[in-house]
Parts: structure tokens; sequence; C-alpha cells
């Protein structure tokens, strides 16, 4: 078996075993090492810094470009809102369009052209295009009864005036010839010639209406079918063409109740009356207002309203109602 032979160096800062010769060639070693990984770190920042700026210039050109070609789409935007202008400003000059209307249709053209993500230029004949479609959404919309929601009140289709409080006659040989041509309500008291009016088609004629006296009246409606009740519309003549709007319902409530036989001369009273809502026209909004019934009224079944002003707006001596339609959904056939 062979012996290793061990040489103990005198030197006290040399391990056992290793000698001088073998010290300086580890230190020597260690230093090329070193100085290598310094040279390969160097070159690998070299390298990130490169990759870096280059990066940075890629993001810079993107910007750059992107940039551009916004600016560019909003010269052409621009381009394109003036030209619409200048269409709708002929549109306006030819008495076509109101100024409202002509800036409602260029928001309405920007936001389709905006949806297709379409570069194309508007055009008078995008004007054209989307005037004709407001218009026929506009006829559309009155053909639908001017809102477009099912009217169960509606006389035409079996809605019927069971009552309504004291009616207003004017003074003279006309007032008198009018209560001559009244007849009776279910309850016996008198009913005035234009209690009719409530539940037709109003076309805006100042005077068209039921005129009831003092500011807190009432009229009942048999509905055409057993309904669940969600909403009613008050119409009253445009402000704008009235001759006295003190006479508008002003605060209201909405009571309605399922009669279980609506016979002419026989009405059988109600079990309950339920109270619908309490709401307010206002001369401030359109003059069709309609207002939504809570959600849990929803679930009750109805056939008869009824609608007590309690105030109107002004008229110390009558209150005119011009319309009243009731909307609601019909049960299903399981239901009875």
């Amino acid at each position: 078996m062979a012996t290793t032979a061990w040489k103990w160096s005198r030197d006290p800062g040399v391990a056992p075993g290793i000698s001088i010769a073998q010290m300086k060639e580890l230190e020597d070693f260690s230093r090329k090492t070193t100085k290598w990984m310094q040279v390969q770190l160097e070159l690998v920042d070299m390298k990130i810094g490169k990759e870096i700026e280059g990066l940075r210039r890629d993001v810079e050109d993107k910007i750059e470009e992107q940039a551009l070609a916004l600016e560019t789409s909003i010269m052409n935007l621009k381009s394109q809102v003036e030209d619409m202008d200048s269409s709708v400003q002929r549109l306006t000059q030819d008495g076509l369009l109101t100024k409202k209307e002509g800036m409602e249709l260029i928001a309405s053209i920007i936001q389709q052209r905006a949806a297709e993500e379409s570069g194309k230029s508007l055009t008078l004949d995008d004007v054209r295009i989307a005037a004709r479609q407001i218009v026929e959404a506009e006829l559309e919309k009155h053909s639908a009864d001017g809102i477009g929601r099912v009217d169960y009140a509606l006389g035409s289709g079996g809605g019927k005036i069971i009552e309504h409080s004291e009616g207003f006659f004017t003074g003279g040989r006309a007032g008198w010839l009018s209560i001559l041509g009244a007849g009776l309500s279910a309850g016996g008291a008198v009913r005035h010639p234009m209690a009719h009016k409530v539940l037709e088609p109003s076309y805006g004629e100042p005077g068209q209406c039921l005129p009831l006296k003092g500011s807190n009246v009432f009229v009942e409606i048999a509905l055409r079918t057993h309904i669940h009740p969600d909403a009613i519309t008050i119409e009253h003549v445009p402000k704008s063409v009235a001759y006295d709007v003190t006479s508008a319902p002003k605060d209201f409530r909405v009571f309605g109740w399922l009669e279980r036989s609506i016979q002419a001369g026989t009405i059988a009273r109600p079990v309950k009356k339920l109270l619908l809502g309490e709401f307010s026209y206002s001369l401030d909004g359109s003059n069709i207002q309609t207002f939504s019934f809570p959600e849990e009224v929803s679930r009750e079944l109805i056939n008869t309203v009824r609608i007590h002003i309690t105030s109107n707006h002004g008229s110390a001596s009558h209150t005119c109602l011009y319309r009243v339609r009731v909307h609601g959904f019909e049960p299903s056939p399981q239901h009875f």
C-alpha cells in the first residue's frame, strides 16, 4: 500500500499540507477568476443596457406612432363634425330641424360611427338617414298611443266611466243644455256629457276634457279586464296651447280594487280599496306623464280604479281631466 508523504510548512499562515507555491497558484487562480467574473458582469450589464435602450426606443417609437395616429383621428373627427355642422345648418335654415334637434342628431350619428368603429366621414346623407329614423320612430310611437303601453282604461277597448264627482258646467243657456244632455252615473249622479273624453285619445285640443267642480275631485273607471296594475298615465293639454293651466290636476291618489259585478245600473261594492300610489302632476314636465306603482302593488288583481285629485294648479272653480290611462299586465289563465 502506497504511503503518502506530508510536508509540513513552517509558514504559520499556510494550511498544513499545502506548499507556498501551491498557495500562490491558488491566489493567481482566484484573481483571474474574479477578474473574469467582473468582465462577464460588465458584459451582461452592457447587454442588458443595450436591450433596455432598444426597448425604450421601441416604446418611444410606438408612443409617437400612436400619438400621430390619434392626432390624425382627431383632425378627421374635427373635419367631420364641421361638415356635419354645416349640413345641419342647412337643414335648420330650411326649417326642417330645430337647433336642439340638430345637435341631438349629430350626437346620435357620432355614437353610431363609434359603435361601428368606422372612419367614414359624416355627410348630409347621414343626417337625412338619421332624421328619417327619428321620424319613423316617432310615428311608430304615436301609432302605439303616444307612449307605447297598453291602456286598459281605453273606452274603445272596453273601459267605462262608473262615477265621478260633481261636474263643472258653464253658466247660461249652453250650461243648461249641457246638463240636459248629461246622463246618470252608476250611483245615480249626473254624468257630465264630456266624461267619455277621459278614456279617449287626446289630440291636444283645449277644452276637450272632463271638467269637475272644485279642486278636490275624483273619477272611477272600470277597466276592460282584470289586470295586475303597474302604472297610470295622466294627460293634460300642452302648456304651450292651454288657455288656463291652473285647472290641471296636481296632487292625486290612485286606488284600485276588484269589482265582482260590474253591470249597468248594478255595482257591487268593493271588498277593499287598495292604495296604488300617491303622485303629483307637474306643469314643468311633458303634458303626458306616467307614474309607476310600487312593485308589491303589481301582485294585486284589480279591474276598477279611482283617481282622487286632492289639488290642482290654482283654479278654484274647476279641475280638468283630459285623459287617464291605466297600465299593467293580464294574469295567466290558470289564475281564475
